[in-house]
């Protein structure tokens, strides 16, 4: 597929409400055909190790204008659309978004420092929150077009952040295979590195990371505004631009092979994972969240130097007080869930933590709705409900999800109490709860219903090949979404075979 480039070469050539009816008339399906053909071609070059033609294709990707345009348009459509930079610009309108594509270069490319803010972790800690200007974001996003491909065709087949097609639930899925089995792996490292996006060594990650020099010192070394104060960065990647969950990925890219060189190569150096892995090693990585199975607890505190070997040339260190060897039979959280054997037999449930996340938020709504009407509340509730059911219906939730129903169901009460002091229970119950289907007490109103999280029907999670590529294999993928989609649905779809 041939890159053709509009006709638009300069914003003199149309005023602003022909700028904007270009930007609507935009063939995005076109502009998305072009960007995914070169990314394929990129992806497949890395894994043949053509970097000649890897500098060649991303060159050509970077001062593609479809390219740009698809960058300002996930720039200006995601959450943070609306949260400017330093300079306090945002582009809203169609004019602004297709000016802005055509004066995106790197020719005197010159990054604004970022404007520092703090988000509260779920331990209570201040996360700092790094946001770049749009523009800034925009170029971000252009070079992770190029880089994307580059590290999916070369990073670790089990890591599955990140990537197009893969997800948390491919990373459950990856270490319930792993775990399930009667002569499964016992011991479990989990790992966890302190504070990874902010303690990158900025040497490692230019000498290592497959772009533009020049660009990405600008990304890296732009600084942070902080009460009206200048400060430099001179490590890690800002947390809250684009680019710096590739990066990430980068960083840790290459421990599954490093602990596959340590624990299972052959006497030449080569590796034999699939005759030689005596030790029952398997890693799997979302992010910096990561897990390693072994045999023994000996074992697992070797891989544990291994891993702060790999780290220390990156500036990074694993956390003494988070990183822990366990037993499958006393179980361990990863992403969400719990994962422990219960007389020989893995169960993965939603973990304590998530679950009590899960009823705080919801708690917080109900406080905050003590002058709601019972649609608005119910308007709120249903998707904190729906999206983390959806998220743990693969995994053995029922017991959980009708723990949780329970839970809301006597919230819901105080709630209505609260506001009917002086009203009898039967009363209270006649008013918000009324009876729908087979169900005598549901909590609605004419126009809405709450969800349930019980609602949801457990389906279990199957995994994708991991010797496909989501940039180079993009039909299998696509296919086995269709198919996926299909079984969940319980409808069977005949002839469906992936190669």
């Amino acid at each position: 597929m041939n890159v053709r480039e509009p006709e638009i070469t300069s914003v003199t050539d149309l005023t602003d409400k022909e700028l904007a009816q270009q930007w609507k008339t935009i063939d995005w399906k076109r502009v998305k055909d072009v960007v995914n053909n070169l990314q394929s071609r990129i992806a497949s070059a890395a894994k043949n190790g053509n970097w000649k033609t890897v500098n060649k294709l991303s060159r050509l990707l970077t001062r593609s204008f479809y390219a740009k345009l698809l960058s300002v348009r996930k720039v200006t459509t995601n959450k943070g659309s609306r949260t400017p930079g330093i300079d306090g610009i945002i582009w809203s309108l169609p004019a602004d978004k297709i000016r802005s594509a055509l004066q995106l270069t790197n020719k005197g490319y010159r990054a604004k420092p970022l404007t520092r803010k703090y988000i509260r972790k779920k331990n209570g800690k201040l996360r700092p929150l790094s946001i770049p200007t749009i523009y800034d974001r925009a170029m971000q996003t252009l070079h992770s077009l190029v880089l994307s491909p580059i590290e999916s065709a070369t990073g670790d087949k089990t890591s599955f952040g990140f990537k197009p097609y893969r997800s948390t639930k491919d990373a459950y899925a990856y270490l319930h295979i792993c775990l399930s089995k009667k002569i499964a792996p016992e011991w479990i490292v989990e790992g966890d590195i302190k504070a990874c996006f902010d303690e990158i060594n900025h040497t490692w990650i230019l000498e290592n990371t497959p772009m533009d020099k020049r660009i990405l010192k600008e990304f890296l070394k732009a600084g942070y505004v902080e009460n009206y104060h200048l400060f430099p960065t001179e490590k890690g990647t800002p947390q809250g631009g684009p680019i710096s969950p590739i990066i990430g990925n980068i960083a840790l890219n290459g421990l599954e092979n490093a602990l596959a060189k340590k624990f299972y190569s052959r006497s030449d150096g080569t590796i034999d994972k699939s005759h030689r892995n005596k030790h029952k090693i398997n890693y799997v990585r979302l992010a910096d969240d990561f897990v390693v199975t072994t045999d023994s607890s000996e074992t697992a505190h070797e891989i544990i130097e291994h891993i702060q070997t790999f780290l220390d040339p990156r500036g990074l260190k694993l956390s003494e007080e988070k990183t822990l060897v366990t037993n499958i039979s006393e179980g361990f959280n990863f992403l969400g869930w719990n994962f422990r054997k219960y007389k020989g037999k893995l169960l993965s449930k939603p973990s304590k933590d998530s679950q009590k996340e899960v009823i705080k938020k919801i708690g917080e709504v109900i406080f905050k709705a003590k002058a709601w009407d019972q649609d608005r509340l119910i308007r709120i509730l249903n998707p904190i409900i729906r999206g983390w059911s959806q998220y743990h219906n693969h995994a053995v939730s029922s017991a959980v999800f009708s723990k949780l129903d329970d839970t809301v169901y006597n919230m819901l009460i105080s709630w209505a109490k609260r506001r009917h002091s002086n009203k009898g229970l039967n009363w209270i119950m006649t008013k918000y709860w009324h009876k729908s289907g087979n169900r005598k007490y549901v909590f609605c109103t004419e126009l809405q219903t709450l969800e349930r999280f019980s609602n949801a029907k457990i389906v279990r999670q199957r995994l994708a090949s991991l010797h496909k590529n989501p940039y180079i294999d993009k039909k299998y993928f696509e296919q086995w979404k269709i198919m996926e989609y299909h079984r969940k649905k319980r409808i069977t779809k005949p002839n469906s075979v992936l190669n």
